[in-house]
């Protein structure tokens, strides 16, 4: 099961919580097919599950997977 989840930093109050979808879904797809719609000028902490995903007006802050050398 997969839900999508936005929440209030500040506040730590849930703003939106998408469908409940079966088996394994990416999150990226989900935020496309649910279309949520960001205030203006937001600032949005993503993980690297949502990578590509880039609404308009919006500030987005991910994080950079670390590139760990192997010998």
């Amino acid at each position: 099961m997969t839900n999508n989840v936005i929440t209030h930093a500040v506040s730590r109050t849930v703003c939106y919580l998408s469908q409940t979808y079966p088996g394994k879904r990416h999150e990226k797809r989900i935020c496309d097919e649910e279309g949520y719609t960001f205030p203006r000028c937001s600032q949005l902490l993503q993980d690297t599950g949502f990578q590509g995903y880039a609404p308009e007006d919006v500030i987005i802050y991910q994080p950079k997977k670390n590139r760990v050398a192997v010998n």
